[in-house]
């Protein structure tokens, strides 16, 4: 918890104050929420409604809609067999044989198969809420079924995508006959692992366009010479003969392996637009649509490789070990120093804990989830800090300064736009009596006056000063299609509409590339750049005493109005099994940072 007290205050009364308001908080929420709503305003001309700012981004759409209805569906996805052995890449329970059960020199368990089976890597394949987009998108565009399968199969599936193009097959992943006596089951379910990310080769174009959205390349070796397929790594010296006669892959030092390069392969991702009449527009990939950008992001960063904090993407999500580990169970003894822990670590615990939840549903046979949760929520709490930089009054209200600064090496949130950040911030006097409320989250993971979640055609503009309930600081990725229209599905999309996510440290928004360019508002915000935003809260109140101000950095994942914007397509059996999921989880957002003041007014 960060405490910012630019006013000489009492904590103990602020922990009081703390306490009174989370008791009042429960009690008063309906009736804060039916407040709120009540001063809500549904339309937006030329200027916003919800605060007489301009607002040249909310799109002139009225009206809230209607919750979406599911009907209950839960999927029920066969199990895979992790050990399969197929000309190109094996499972990895074949790896697992060896590079299981292994610990550091405290003991540590440090297990290379089971740190990652816990991911989200892992279960890509599995992912619920990928396989209703996925199939959202197959019945909305059954013209596209060939591209959907491809691209979709390329980053989540790649093992069979690359086996497939191989064996020169059409994967259909997206059809009722991918099940497990499929040939490619097995390599789909088996998510992003250990042979297909250890034989990426570094042709000379990793980490530019060309090698991006899934073009990483892979050799292949006649059958008779599978054990001289490589397996890279990070270590000059490796240890080769046990892996060769055991598992038929050939242990070899790749520089490219520890860098942020061969992390592009899929996190620098363009996908193609599509023109008024819903054709595929030919363009090469530089002209796509920039789906996520976070290899990008980061090489506009400080922290790029020669930059004033360089730092590669496994320096955070593999962080090294500062002790000593032997890398098998068999064949070796020899101690390595500066290993990567294969946790991959990120942001979504809500994933992470459906996963849990759906085990037998989603066919996953992998463990320590609530483990895997509990290292994530810690590693996002790293990702940025939010401040009370001070308070002052003024008239009839208190004016809260705060301040966010990123440390993440890309924006915040990045990846898919289905992800936002957000401030949740309370006031409350000496009673505990709530007296301003902006970003509360209802227990749907809704959010209390976010022009998006009451109606998925809109969304929440910038603001470099809040001046009432209704408005609420999101920093997000809002897509359009080719009309300007706001659309949540990647294929109709052509361009954003908003990005106000928090940039890295260094990013200069009047120098970035266009592909993560800051767009709306927040281009014109001069609080807004380089890896931080300063923002106003203007707080009214009725009398004089004393006020204290909470205030949470929230990150969720999975918007709501995204959401909802999907959950239109219940009619197809995995938005609804999804759905159901969704419904039956409890757990929407993490909190990355928080600020507590007190203000004497």
């Amino acid at each position: 918890m960060t405490v910012n007290l630019p006013r000489i205050c009492n904590p103990a009364s602020i922990e009081v104050s703390r306490a009174r308001f989370r008791a009042r908080s429960r009690l008063t929420g309906i009736l804060l929420a039916v407040t709120l709503l009540a001063g809500c305003t549904s339309g937006d001309d030329a200027t916003n409604a919800k605060d007489d700012q301009t607002n040249p981004e909310t799109p002139i759409i009225t009206g809230d809609l209607p919750k979406s209805v599911g009907y209950g569906g839960l999927p029920s996805i066969e199990s895979s067999d992790p050990n399969f052995l197929g000309d190109h890449f094996s499972g990895s329970g074949s790896c697992a044989v060896c590079h299981n059960g292994i610990e550091d020199d405290t003991g540590k368990d440090v297990s290379i198969e089971s740190s990652w089976e816990a991911t989200t890597m892992a279960q890509s394949a599995r992912d619920p809420y990928w396989r209703a987009k996925a199939a959202a998108t197959v019945k909305n565009h059954p013209n596209l079924l060939h591209e959907i399968n491809d691209t979709c199969t390329r980053c989540h599936a790649p093992m069979a995508n690359e086996a497939a193009r191989k064996d020169g097959v059409a994967l259909e992943m997206f059809s009722e006959s991918f099940t497990a006596d499929n040939k490619y089951f097995d390599h789909a379910m088996d998510g992003v692992s250990c042979t297909l990310c250890h034989q990426i080769e570094d042709t000379g174009n990793l980490g530019t366009v060309e090698s991006s959205s899934g073009n990483f390349s892979i050799a292949e070796y006649p059958a008779g010479e599978k054990e001289n397929r490589p397996a890279y790594g990070q270590y000059g010296d490796p240890v080769g003969a046990y892996m060769i006669a055991n598992a038929e892959y050939t242990p070899i030092y790749g520089a490219h392996m520890s860098s942020s390069a061969v992390c592009a392969s899929c996190h620098d991702l363009k996908t193609h637009k599509l023109d008024a009449d819903g054709e595929v527009i030919d363009a090469d990939i530089k002209d796509r649509f920039q789906e996520q950008q976070t290899y990008t992001e980061w090489n506009n960063s400080d922290y790029r490789d020669g930059g004033s904090s360089a730092a590669s993407c496994q320096a955070c999500h593999m962080p090294k070990l500062d002790t000593t580990v032997t890398l098998a169970s068999s064949g070796t003894d020899l101690r390595r120093a500066d290993f990567s822990e294969h946790t991959f670590l990120g942001a979504n615990t809500v994933m992470l804990d459906m996963f849990e939840n759906f085990k037998e549903e989603l066919g996953i046979q992998a463990e320590g989830f609530p483990e895997a949760i509990k290292r994530n929520r810690e590693f996002l709490k790293t990702a940025a800090d939010l401040t009370v930089v001070g308070t002052r009054s003024d008239g009839d209200n208190i004016v809260a300064t705060l301040k966010i600064e990123n440390h993440t090496g890309h924006k915040l949130p990045s990846g898919y736009p289905s992800r936002r950040v957000f401030v949740h911030l309370a006031v409350t006097d000496d009673t505990g009596a709530v007296v301003f409320e902006s970003g509360k989250m209802r227990s749907d993971g809704s959010i209390v006056g976010v022009d998006g979640d009451d109606n998925f055609n809109r969304y929440e503009p910038h603001y470099n000063t809040v001046i009432n309930e209704n408005q609420v600081l999101v920093f997000e990725a809002i897509m359009a299609d080719i009309k300007g229209n706001i659309t949540h599905s990647l294929v109709n999309a052509t361009r954003y509409a908003k990005d106000n996510r928090l940039t890295p440290k260094g990013f200069d928004k009047a120098f970035a590339e266009n592909d993560v360019a800051v767009i709306g508002a927040a281009a014109q915000d001069d609080n807004f750049n380089s890896g931080s935003d300063y923002f106003e809260y203007r707080i009214p109140v009725t009398s004089g005493g004393n006020y204290y101000i909470f205030a949470d950095l929230v990150y969720q994942p999975l918007a709501y109005g995204h959401l909802e914007s999907l959950f239109q397509d219940t009619d197809v059996p995995e938005v609804d099994e999804f759905k159901t999921i969704y419904d039956a989880t409890t757990l929407h957002s993490e909190t990355i940072s928080s600020a507590i003041t007190q203000h004497t007014h």
